[in-house]
């Protein structure tokens, strides 16, 4: 009693908790407190009904807020279980397949329907006293009764719903994309222009830094949560398991899990006795009735062979079942039939519910047919073995084969029970949590390593395997190649998906109610089973039934035989009498003597169909022995019909239970799609962030402009007019174009662009293209002291560059004139001395200027008008002759390089007015329709356009040549050091940002100031940047400026109307 009351508190605690979750609206933490009672206890059953009605209760309100109609006929299904399990009202059942059946347009739940729905009526007639909700309850189901009876009467229209608008809507809008706003832009901007490596290594995942994060951003659980993960795929080398929601219980292999939900939560259906359950033939039969042929047989001479020449028969050879010894009869009413016949049993195997009842009822065909023609039933199962292949068929006549026929077109090959709905709405979830990243790690478990098909391009396919390979981290993805920038969308691309399967909840939680209904609606399926097979054992009992009155007629033939007549019994009077003995020693509730008493009702009333119960039991007595008097060959026609009735049946049943089967399997394999989780899909969206964080803190170039912006004073704060550097007597090409501030002292640098200059004459330059590799030989810089730089990118790699200029270095310093410098001209003119060399060979070590003029050496004018392009033409000439390693000749033309410079430029010139000065001064050719090499490889043609935000005038201004840019080397320097991930291109591009321009008001503009855009068409293969010395600098600034001076730089990332990634690279520096 204790033990009860204990019980009974337990249930009320159980179900105030989860009823109290479900007043709340969290319907998953219910569920969940219900799943967990199910595991305690060991089965739903040992659940009291009120926590099966609130589960009940709680799926049919998740139906009627589903927005989908196929997860709402899961919804509604799943109750109907639930309610089943409850011994109350089974109103709400009723009125849930009431819903399932016009969503169907189902006769199978409009009959369920009825079904529930007048034993709620029953139930509720039963009652002293109702309530006014009672009442209405009443009216409902009376509703229910009468629409779905008229339904019945009419028969289904065959028109289903279809899914809503809300639900297709819901599919398109799975995915949110921030690719394409101004945020994706700068990112995909961003990842154009780092390089190979640096993008392979971002796909490096750190573990370390990962926990970092995620503890960070969500805690002890996070970190608890992503250690479970990493730990499962550490250990199982899996990413996917199937997890039992009700348990909680993981598995890794789907056929165990199966197995689990059958053996343990009621997946699956179990008999007391396995032995008159419905199988299915086994391939090798069903193999037979593939095959063409199905000729028919002539029975009689196929008989009389039997009978006469039984041992040449048992030799007869079989391929697939089919011998062609039988003698073949031209028949074509019965050929028409045997194939019709041949495709249903076809289309049966193919559905799965060709069962082994429906082979042996046709095989009693063949027997009954040849025993008319004298062959024993032995000779025909033993000998011939005709009854394990299907020709026996092709044995019989039109009339038997019409039998068959006229019984197979009564089995279907679907269930009309809404299974292809529920698969839906799994598909439609399962597809939410299927990944096509693979993820893999280093030996050390220290980097995730993701999916190199992500530096390529978008992923096609599903990566359903889930496996964990461990792979070397420096080789993972050596052979991969990035393309595109599609890594940018996957990165901010994430699906809209429930919230309580976002990392780190509960994995139980994910799908959890949608699970529970699919469980349900196989427990439902399996009492379906129940149901279809306690209705084959009552067909098989009161075949036994039938049997037992056959078996009492025949024993009162024999015993006739030895008694006179007046001393017979008629059949229907022993009957009437076995019937109450069986009821006397049995009793009244026996399942055979109630079943033997239907039987003998229905052989004394002549009835075609059987019937199971009766309403009365006197009643059925007193009808029994009012037919005592009925003839005995009646009797035996009754009996005869009425065994062929039941013999009918057990085939139909058979392929209603493999059909109904067929539903569980179908479910069974829906809630193991649905169980399984991939971790991956867990973290994904969690790595996505992790690696959008990262990502932004290496480049955030709008922030990095607003602060820019807001921190002006590391800016220039005047505007300046654009300066040239030109000053020489040719107006051909203007200086390089100032962009900052005033130049005190000077670094300047050459850049040389990758892509191959043709060196043919009166070709024009190829389109520029993007290059892969650079490197960079720095030269000693003083304080104060006027510099310059040059860079150049057709080297193979960094190493090949310094090898370069060490050579070039050693092959002028053998004979450097700055040894002689000093008696020839004086301490005073050291600096301008040693400023023209050191740009000679910076000039020298440029790679495609070499080839050009090497190229072009036969193109040198003999006789130039002025002395310094006179000197200029004879160093050149020297150089791409290679006659410059002559001793002394190097010196000497130097010397009267000097001298001629000296006549055209002061010594006080800066180092970018002495290159402007050798570049305008260059020597010209023999065929004037040869550029010049300032045109060919220095050049650069730009335009300026000003877009006005305030009044949207466009200004474009006219075309200018210049050999490159200035920018205050103080500029670089300071925002080096505020932003140190800053690349240099990205460095002068926010300095350019102070560059504005004001709306003209002469031209009707509105007087605002702008910023500039920059646009070139063509880049030169050199591109030169000056560096203007605003301060007296320290050797520490000096450092900290050139530490900005990275090997390669992107110069689309300054100028529009390039291609992404259009870089150069570094070669020398002064």
């Amino acid at each position: 009693m204790d033990s009860f009351f204990k019980d009974a508190k337990e249930d009320s605690q159980l179900h105030t908790l989860a009823q109290g979750y479900f007043a709340q609206g969290n319907h998953i933490k219910a569920l969940e407190v219900i799943e967990d009672s199910i595991s305690i206890r060991r089965g739903k059953q040992n659940l009291p009904g009120m926590i099966h009605f609130l589960e009940g209760s709680i799926l049919f309100n998740l139906a009627s807020r589903a927005r989908s109609s196929d997860v709402k006929f899961a919804f509604l299904l799943s109750s109907v279980e639930s309610f089943a399990e409850d011994c109350g009202i089974h109103a709400f059942s009723a009125t849930a397949l009431f819903d399932m059946a016009n969503q169907l347009d189902s006769a199978l739940y409009f009959k369920k329907a009825v079904k529930y729905a007048k034993e709620s009526l029953s139930f509720l007639d039963a009652c002293d006293q109702l309530s006014s909700v009672e009442e209405s309850t009443k009216t409902s189901l009376a509703n229910i009764i009468n629409a779905s009876q008229l339904k019945i009467l009419t028969g289904p229209t065959g028109k289903k719903s279809e899914p809503t608008l809300t639900e297709s809507k819901e599919v398109r809008d799975t995915i949110r994309s921030d690719s394409n706003n101004a945020e994706g832009q700068r990112l995909r901007s961003f990842w154009a222009g780092m390089n190979v490596e640096d993008k392979r290594n971002f796909l490096k995942v750190s573990i370390a830094k990962l926990t970092s994060y995620v503890e960070r951003e969500y805690g002890k659980e996070g970190q608890d949560a992503l250690e479970q993960v990493l730990n499962s795929a550490r250990i199982n080398r899996k990413w996917k398991f199937w997890m039992c929601r009700t348990c909680s219980q993981k598995f890794f292999y789907p056929k165990k899990f199966k197995n689990h939900l059958e053996q343990e939560h009621a997946a699956k259906f179990k008999p007391s006795t396995t032995k008159h359950m419905a199988q299915r033939v086994d391939e090798v039969w069903a193999g037979m009735i593939s095959v063409a042929g199905w000729d028919p047989v002539d029975a009689v001479a196929a008989a009389e062979m039997i009978k006469t020449r039984l041992e040449s028969v048992k030799e007869f050879v079989y391929e697939n079942g089919w011998s062609k010894d039988w003698p073949l009869a031209a028949n074509e009413e019965r050929s028409k039939l045997l194939k019709e016949i041949r495709l249903l049993l076809v289309s049966f195997w193919e559905s799965k519910i060709l069962s082994c009842s429906i082979r042996d009822w046709m095989m009693r065909f063949l027997i009954k047919h040849l025993v008319q023609f004298e062959v024993s039933e032995h000779t025909i199962t033993t000998e011939c073995r005709l009854l394990e292949t299907p020709q026996g068929i092709c044995f019989l006549e039109s009339d038997e084969l019409n039998q068959i026929l006229d019984l197979l077109k009564l089995i279907k090959c679907e269930r009309d029970d809404g299974t292809n709905l529920i698969c839906r709405a799994v598909d439609s979830l399962w597809g939410c949590i299927r990944v096509k990243e693979k993820m893999d790690f280093d030996h050390q478990f220290s980097c995730m390593l993701l999916d190199k098909r992500l530096l390529r391009g978008k992923i096609a396919s599903f990566d359903d395997e889930g496996t964990v390979d461990i792979c070397d981290q420096n080789v993972y993805y050596a052979k991969t190649h990035p393309q595109g920038d599609d890594i940018i969308t996957w990165l901010l691309d994430y699906p809209l998906i429930d919230e309580s399967f976002e990392f780190p909840r509960s994995i139980r939680a994910h799908n959890l109610d949608i699970w529970v209904a699919v469980l349900r609606a196989i427990n439902f399926t399996c009492r379906t089973l129940g149901t279809k097979y306690a209705k084959k054992l009552e067909i098989l009992g009161y075949q036994r039934a039938l049997i037992d009155a056959k078996n009492l007629c025949m024993h009162e033939d024999e015993r006739r035989r030895i008694v006179p007549e007046d001393q017979w019994n008629a059949y229907a009077s022993l009957l009437g009498d076995k019937c109450e003995d069986q009821l006397t020693t049995e009793g009244g509730d026996s399942p055979h003597a109630i079943l033997f008493l239907c039987a003998v009702q229905d052989i004394l009333e002549g009835a075609s169909h059987l019937t199971f119960d009766f309403p009365d039991l006197e009643d059925c007595l007193n009808l029994i022995h009012g037919h005592k008097i009925l003839s005995d060959d009646i009797v035996l026609k009754s009996i005869d019909r009425l065994e062929s009735v039941v013999t009918n049946k057990v085939p139909l049943v058979d392929s209603k239970i493999l059909l109904v089967e067929k539903s569980r399997i179908s479910l069974l394999n829906d809630i193991t799609r649905l169980s399984v989780f991939d971790h991956r899909s867990y973290i994904l969206h969690l790595l996505k962030r992790f690696l959008r964080e990262e990502l932004d803190v290496v480049v955030n170039m709008d922030l990095i402009a607003t602060v820019a912006a807001a921190e002006a004073d590391l800016l220039s704060g005047k505007k300046r007019e654009k300066e040239n550097y030109s000053g020489s007597k040719k107006k051909k090409h203007k200086s390089i174009k100032r962009t900052s501030t005033s130049m005190s002292s000077v670094l300047e640098q050459n850049v040389e662009h990758e892509s191959p200059v043709n060196l043919e004459p009166g070709v024009t330059s190829p389109s520029p293209k993007t290059t892969e590799e650079c490197s960079m030989e720095p030269e000693d810089t003083l304080s104060g002291e006027r510099g310059r730089l040059d860079i150049s990118s057709n080297t193979d790699n960094q190493e090949e560059a310094v090898k370069d200029m060490q050579n070039m270095q050693n092959m002028l310093e053998e004979d450097s004139l700055s040894k002689h410098l000093e008696s020839a001209h004086g301490a005073a003119a050291t600096r301008y001395n040693s400023a023209l060399e050191m740009t000679l060979k910076a000039l020298c070590n440029i790679k495609v200027l070499k080839e050009y003029l090497v190229h072009n050496r036969h193109q040198f004018a003999e006789n130039p008008e002025e002395d310094f392009p006179y000197a200029l033409r004879s160093f050149f000439s020297a150089f791409a002759w290679k006659h410059i390693k002559v001793e002394g000749l190097y010196s000497c033309l130097l010397g009267d390089l000097l001298a001629s410079l000296e006549e055209v430029h002061s010594m006080s010139s800066d180092a970018a007015e002495l290159l402007v000065s050798i570049l305008e001064f260059w020597p010209c050719w023999k065929n004037p329709d040869i550029d010049s090499v300032v045109t060919r490889l220095f050049t650069l043609e730009e335009y300026e356009r000003m877009s006005c935000s305030k009044c949207r005038r466009s200004t474009n201004y006219p075309e200018q040549s210049s050999y490159g840019i200035v920018m205050a080397a103080d500029s670089i320097r300071e925002l080096k050091c505020a932003f140190g991930n800053l690349k240099l291109e990205d460095i002068l591009k926010v300095i350019r940002m102070e560059e504005k321009l004001f709306c003209d008001i002469k031209t009707e503009g509105c007087g605002e100031a702008n910023f500039v855009h920059h646009i070139i068409s063509r880049c030169p293969p050199i591109f030169t940047i000056v560096l203007e010395w605003e301060k007296n600098e320290s050797e520490k600034e000096i450092y900290e400026t050139t530490k900005a001076l990275e090997w390669e730089m992107d110069i689309s990332r300054l100028y529009e109307g390039l291609k992404p990634n259009t870089k150069y690279r570094l070669v020398s520096m002064v």
